[in-house]
């Protein structure tokens, strides 16, 4: 009896035993994957470090711009962004449907916005606007829309009206 007594203990030993190996490989196979993973993590911090530099390089070449449009009876006013080095005529043409019509040696001349077409008979055309911020007041533009660069912070309106000249 001694003896089935014995043999139990030891088969009992023997699969604590195997058990324990198990958990130990278990415990150092996940180490080995906490170790990669940090090691990912890390890589992944990096490339996020370099993006964030990108990122603020990126934010000086985009323009934030209010584009306002006012055919008399009705006006849409929208911000859009747009890159650096883009056009007033580039921004309307974000925001609405514009036909021009181009002369040599003064650009594209706008024909119409959002089938509003300029009428030599009753006298309105599509006029170009800037806000002054330091006269608090609309400026008639002294260049066509396709000529003047957009700054950051620009208010643009195009408005269908009777010029004053």
């Amino acid at each position: 009896m001694v003896k089935k007594e014995f043999q139990a203990i030891i088969i009992a030993f023997v699969v604590l035993s195997l058990a324990l190996v198990y958990v130990g490989y278990q415990v150092y196979d996940t180490r080995i994957q906490l170790a990669e993973q940090a090691k990912k993590t890390d890589a992944l911090i990096e490339t996020f470090a370099g993006f964030e530099a990108h990122i603020h390089e990126l934010e000086g070449l985009i323009l934030k711009v209010d584009v306002i449009v006012d055919n008399g009876n009705m006006t849409k006013a929208e911000t859009i962004y747009l890159t650096k080095g883009a056009t007033a005529l580039e921004a309307l043409r974000r925001v609405a449907v514009v036909e021009t019509k181009y002369f040599a040696g003064l650009g594209e001349f706008i024909e119409s916005i959002d089938g509003l077409r300029n009428n030599p008979e009753s006298g309105k055309y599509w006029m170009f606007y800037i806000w002054n911020k330091e006269k608090a007041d609309w400026e008639y533009a002294t260049v066509g829309a396709g000529s003047y660069k957009l700054r950051d912070g620009d208010k643009i309106m195009y408005k269908y009206e009777v010029p004053a000249w």
